[in-house]
């Protein structure tokens, strides 16, 4: 076994692009150097969780862990010269013992992290603290049970074909928190059914429910152990309890949905019809009538001046996001052979996430912007399935997550205000409904108007004809260039085709 883990031989370094490379500008010797640790079983566990580190985290981020490594190399060979392997002490005794260390030497045990992009501070636990958890979770014995009996899952380890979406990747469940033991198995039990019928977003939401349920029931019911112990009363208690007492949400009806859902699948498990008795309709709140947003065009002028200016490939997405009024989940799927032509015409193949493959007519600009995100991703890393992909997975889109940190802290920083004078959020969607907006000002039908957006029908439609009702009477409106060309052009596409 060497002493020392070079930067330069780990697995990230080698599949890092040359850009991050030249950035970080990473000697030959740095390293992760094993000899600091006193006695070889030790420098055994170590190396085999650096090295594993190596293998699944960026060449970034395993930069960022090691002066935690050299912290608690230093904590060991001064405090604990006599350990021999970890498994000698509990996690939170070494914990407790490095926190301890750590204060001598002056050092802080957690720090305050400002995220810009959200304009907010969360207080963090130091980097050491956490190394050291994650060392002993790696070093925990492998759990041979089946997958679906484990408190956290790896969905890659169901061995069940999982409806995902791409740009929000799940990789695992969480059931650890669920307080009472019973009911945790229960829920792991209707989980595992519905997982196999349901996307993973659903499922994940369908959780959050649960969870919230059951800290209700450990503060409030503490004598519930399992679902089947769940009574009326106690729904009628919860529903009381959820309208007076917790705030952070304006209707909790998509939630109650959720918890009746799970509830009744645990109810058929059980065969205990009770469960699937136990709310009743006026228990769900009415569903919110959907208020649609839209931009001015002044608002997104400024928006797009400043995008230009951010990472080339990410403003070609959130640009041709907007050109072609998708859903964000929709223009991030886009992969390398979308584009085709037909009659002559340039056509976009898209792969809805959420709704139904459609495709549609575009402009030769928007195609000709598209052909060069699609260049440029194959310029940088070869052959891929999508156009928009990281250095780090290019078998994987853009996650909504990196998009929506990068936009939010340019919008920050740059101070980007919506019509009402209201800081920006972060809501690609209102880009689709400015859009849709659009294509109702030029008084298109409600059929070809669900066409253009990937609607399966124009039940939708109604909402954008609201927003635009002051601009339908100004019938000499001019419409942004770019746009007015694209639309013009689309309408010619979708009326020859009705021809």
């Amino acid at each position: 076994m060497g002493q020392k883990i070079y930067i330069h031989e780990l697995p990230c370094y080698k599949v890092a692009a040359e850009e991050m490379i030249q950035k970080e500008k990473i000697s030959p010797e740095r390293c992760f150097d094993l000899s600091q640790l006193p006695g070889e079983e030790l420098q055994k566990e170590v190396e085999a969780f650096v090295l594993e580190r190596g293998r699944c985290l960026s060449l970034t981020s395993i930069l960022r862990e090691l002066p935690s490594f050299n912290l608690i190399c230093k904590f060991i060979s001064e405090k604990e010269k006599h350990l021999k392997s970890f498994r000698e002490k509990s996690c939170e005794t070494l914990v407790r013992r490095l926190k301890a260390w750590l204060l001598e030497n002056g050092y802080s045990l957690s720090y305050e992290r400002y995220r810009k992009q959200y304009a907010k501070s969360t207080r963090q636990e130091v980097g050491a603290v956490v190394y050291l958890r994650k060392l002993y979770s790696f070093l925990e014995p492998e759990d041979e049970r089946p997958e679906y009996e484990k408190d956290i899952w790896v969905l890659e380890n169901l061995g069940i074909p999982l409806r995902e979406n791409p740009i929000k990747k799940i990789k695992k469940l969480n059931f650890s928190s669920i307080p009472q033991h019973l009911i945790r198995e229960e829920i792991k039990a209707a989980i595992h059914m519905e997982i196999k019928h349901v996307a993973i977003g659903t499922v994940l939401a369908e959780l959050s429910a649960v969870k919230r349920f059951t800290k209700y029931l450990r503060d409030r019911e503490k004598t519930i152990k399992s679902c089947e112990d769940i009574d009326r009363n106690v729904i009628e208690k919860y529903l009381t309890y959820l309208n007076t007492e917790v705030a952070g949400k304006k209707s909790y009806r998509t939630e109650l949905i959720h918890l009746k859902t799970i509830l009744g699948i645990v109810g058929k498990i059980k065969e205990n019809r009770r469960l699937e008795q136990l709310f009743v309709s006026t228990d769900i709140p009415g569903e919110v009538q959907a208020l649609y947003k839209t931009y001015s065009d002044d608002v997104i002028k400024k928006f797009n001046a400043c995008i230009v200016k951010m990472d080339e490939q990410i403003a070609r997405a959130l640009i041709i996001h907007q050109m072609l009024g998708t859903r964000i989940s929709d223009t991030l799927t886009l992969t390398v052979d979308c584009l085709y032509m037909k009659k002559q015409r340039h056509m976009v193949k898209i792969n809805s996430v959420k709704g139904h493959d459609y495709e549609k007519a575009i402009d030769e600009e928007v195609a000709a912007l598209i052909q060069k995100a699609i260049d440029y991703t194959q310029e940088q890393y070869g052959d891929t399935k999508y156009i928009f992909v990281s250095g780090s997975d290019i078998e994987s889109p853009y996650q909504y997550s990196m998009i929506q940190s990068r936009i939010m802290g340019m919008i920050r920083e740059q101070d980007l205000r919506d019509d009402d004078g209201k800081l920006l959020g972060f809501d690609t969607h209102v880009f689709r409904h400015t859009y849709g907006r659009k294509l109702t000002e030029m008084h298109l039908d409600d059929y070809t108007i669900s066409k253009l957006l990937g609607h399966s029908n124009i039940s939708s439609v109604k909402y954008y004809r609201k927003l635009s009702n002051g601009a339908l009477a100004e019938e000499t409106k001019e419409m942004r260039q770019t746009m007015d060309q694209i639309l013009t052009d689309l309408i010619k596409e979708w009326d020859d085709e009705q021809l």
